[in-house]
């Protein structure tokens, strides 16, 4: 990865396997948050994620100490995956994709469009 890349946030969405994968500079970004929420933005074509608290009923509670890799949080969603690729049926089924995204450090909160995808074969070409 080269140093522009890994000054932004990253999401990888893994089709196959029904998940997304927030690198964990993507956590940093935000400021090691304990819980994060993910926000879909289907007419805009976005995805959000944001550092919450305990108390949000959307928080999604981040165990860090079971970071895969020590890298990446993951979040596994069949309905998800579902959702997004009818937002992006150019999405095929069992592909993986990266986003690289915009944080707003100040309002805590990394924005992605998802028409930015590369497929990961794609991706790694480039890395």
């Amino acid at each position: 990865m080269n140093n522009q890349t890994s000054q932004q946030p990253v999401l990888c969405i893994d089709l196959k396997k029904n998940r997304i994968r927030v690198h964990k500079v993507t956590l940093h970004m935000l400021g090691d948050p304990d819980f994060i929420q993910l926000l879909v933005n289907p007419s805009s074509g976005l995805l959000a994620i944001k550092g919450t608290i305990p108390e949000d009923h959307l928080g999604l509670k981040v165990h860090k100490e079971l970071l895969t890799d020590g890298n990446c949080y993951e979040i596994h969603s069949k309905e998800l995956m579902k959702t997004l690729q009818k937002v992006r049926s150019d999405w095929q089924n069992n592909h993986s994709y990266r986003i690289y995204g915009k944080c707003n450090e100040k309002s805590g909160i990394a924005l992605f469009a998802m028409k930015d995808i590369v497929q990961m074969e794609d991706a790694l070409a480039h890395d």
